[in-house]
């Protein structure tokens, strides 16, 4: 059974839902396990946001002892088989989605583990998701699909909401899946 996290993006705030969010990425990865860290979606501060994402998970390890990768393009597919767990970080949605397309047997490489993702990488685990007023492209756009679900991330933010026309279009596309909302920092598991 593979486990994915749907997270509705600014994991950087540190509250109770994102350490939850943190704790329950690394629930299942056994004492020595690996959490694989993908930040193919930032655009800048890649090793910023890597650090920050490594403190917030070190502060849910308690007593465990876990090994932290940082995820290369290069080695990637490599990368995920030692891989308990996988963390697919924010950013620029386009940017992930060209960068995980060049892997077809991804979901392969993926079942059996945790997978979780945070806005972009939220939207790049469900089928559908709507157009930001920041990026370029159509009004809906396909993820790859690993959860058959139609992913709103930063659902009423006033910070990032997703771009109205677009998530107006959303509701009206393959009405039989799932419309999965999250707000700034709340976040779902779904076990297929």
């Amino acid at each position: 059974m593979t486990k994915y996290i749907l997270h509705g993006g600014f994991t950087r705030i540190d509250n109770e839902l994102n350490r939850n969010f943190w704790a329950e990425i690394i629930r299942d990865v056994p004492e020595g396990g690996s959490v694989l860290l993908v930040f193919f979606a930032a655009e800048d501060n890649i090793s910023e946001r890597a650090s920050a994402t490594i403190e917030s998970i070190k502060t849910q390890t308690g007593d465990k002892k876990l090994n932290l990768a940082i995820a290369t393009e290069k080695d990637f597919i490599e990368q995920l088989k030692q891989a308990d767990a996988v963390y697919l970080h924010g950013g620029s949605t386009p940017r992930l989605l060209r960068a995980l397309e060049k892997y077809p047997d991804l979901e392969k490489y993926l079942n059996g583990k945790t997978v979780a993702g945070s806005s972009a990488g939220a939207y790049a685990i469900g089928r559908y998701s709507p157009f930001h007023d920041d990026e370029s492209g159509g009004e809906v756009r396909k993820g790859l699909g690993l959860l058959p679900h139609r992913v709103v991330c930063h659902y009423e933010s006033p910070d990032m909401p997703p771009n109205p026309k677009a998530f107006s279009s959303l509701k009206n596309i393959a009405p039989e899946l799932e419309l999965v909302l999250l707000k700034d920092c709340e976040w779902k598991v779904f076990k297929v």
